[in-house]
């Protein structure tokens, strides 16, 4: 009786195990194809991916997804929320909610930042050049369906 018991727990366990592995993650999510809702990633992929993108702007993935996005000027445009990932697992754009009115938020490439290191690079952000106006006319995001 004690063999079947700890077998059906050690079973259980196994499953739960597998099942945080494959959690899927909201703060990741692949693009979608035109006309479709983006998909949440598992975790490990999210991991994998991210940690990679995330070293490139020397920080680690918990910055990069915490990170302010920081106007040439030194105002602050917003916050990132998102990352998004092609179909290959690369980081294609982050998703920012701009400062301002309505909580927008929107698609910012990749390409459009940089890393910048303040507070004697106690703090991690991400800084760009597009202007407010520029950030606020890039494509809006749709969240994936929950």
């Amino acid at each position: 009786m004690k063999t079947i018991a700890l077998t059906a727990v050690s079973a259980a366990a196994l499953m739960a195990l597998a099942a945080c592995g494959d959690n899927r993650t909201d703060d990741v999510v692949q693009a979608p194809a035109s006309g479709a809702q983006p998909a949440p990633v598992t975790e490990n992929r999210a991991d994998l991916a991210t940690t990679n993108a995330a070293l490139a702007f020397g920080m680690s993935r918990q910055q990069l997804e915490d990170a302010d996005l920081i106007a040439a000027d030194n105002t602050d445009l917003g916050d990132v929320e998102v990352l998004v990932l092609d179909a290959s697992g690369k980081l294609t754009h982050l998703v920012v909610e701009l400062d301002g009115p309505g909580d927008v938020k929107v698609q910012v490439p990749v390409d459009q930042v940089r890393s910048l290191a303040r507070n004697n690079g106690a703090d991690k952000d991400l800084t760009t050049d597009l202007t407010a106006q520029q950030l606020a006319a890039l494509p809006r995001w749709t969240p994936p369906a929950q």
